[in-house]
């Protein structure tokens, strides 16, 4: 075979196909990117989100009081960030569960809940798979039993199904496994992030460090019931505790904590006392 530049002509032919076959992959990348707003992965290609049904629109409806006071805009916003969430998240579910739709509807409400204020929704740096089992399970992580973790090194989100549903099936007594361990997860997103609504998420995390570092505030939460007691467990669980609150009693959060109640809207740039307030002047 006739040689050039080193290369005989059935290499060149193959160096040539590898090359546009790497364009291609890149080209498609970009454009997917660009498309779908989501990271280029062999999963969210062959896991597209799936619509919305008139069942799945009525059960969040009914268990999800936030939804109802929501405008149509917002209740869009809240659909499709709730499609992509269910569609694109790996459950994984344990031991016979028969209501794994019902599961996934309140996983999926806890994560669109939280960002509805938030342009990135996707917890894509936190969140990759969620696992499920009927009730309390063995944490072999944590070498005893659990209704509810996050693992930031896996990503992981796993939950008792019995004591998630309770969550929702009591909409007013500030626990929420779902909230709490999504809450979780979304300080873990914010914390390996950039953008300026994660800077401004990072900077309302050190207020509330600071306020809760404060002997007089620790005083105060020693007096209040407000807060359930695993709030004083330490900083982490005060986090998503408080979450809890904010999004089930926000009347009386707002009330009783004015202070640190402005900080988690600002953080999450949504105030359910105000469904429509928004902060102004966003880059």
């Amino acid at each position: 075979m006739e040689e050039f530049g080193g290369l005989s002509e059935t290499e060149r032919q193959i160096a040539a196909l590898v090359l546009a076959v790497g364009l291609l992959y890149v080209f498609a990348r970009v454009g997917y990117v660009y498309f779908f707003g989501e990271r280029f992965t062999f999963y969210n290609v062959f896991h597209p989100v799936k619509r919305i049904t008139a069942k799945e629109r009525q059960f969040i409806s009914e268990f999800l009081i936030p939804f109802q006071q929501f405008n149509a805009e917002q209740k869009r916003t809240f659909l499709k960030r709730f499609a992509w969430f269910k569609s694109k998240k790996a459950f994984v579910f344990y031991n016979g569960i028969t209501n794994s739709e019902k599961i996934k509807a309140y996983v999926s409400a806890s994560a669109a809940l939280l960002t509805m204020g938030m342009r990135d929704f996707r917890y894509e740096k936190s969140i990759s798979r969620i696992i499920i089992y009927p009730n309390t399970y063995y944490s072999r992580i944590r070498k005893n039993h659990h209704i509810g973790e996050f693992n930031p090194n896996l990503k992981i989100l796993v939950f008792s199904a019995e004591d998630l549903e309770k969550g929702f099936k009591i909409p007013n007594d500030n626990r929420n496994l779902g909230i709490h361990e999504v809450a979780h997860a979304l300080m873990f997103e914010m914390r390996n992030k950039s953008s300026w609504e994660a800077r401004r998420f990072k900077v309302g995390l050190a207020q509330i460090k600071r306020i809760y570092d404060q002997e007089d505030f620790q005083k105060k939460l020693e007096k209040s019931t407000y807060f359930r007691a695993y709030a004083k467990s330490n900083f982490y669980e005060f986090f998503a505790v408080i979450m809890e609150n904010f999004i089930e009693s926000s009347s009386e959060f707002s009330n009783k904590f004015p202070d640190l109640y402005h900080i988690i809207r600002r953080m999450l740039n949504f105030d359910l006392n105000k469904p429509l307030w928004r902060l102004k002047n966003l880059p």
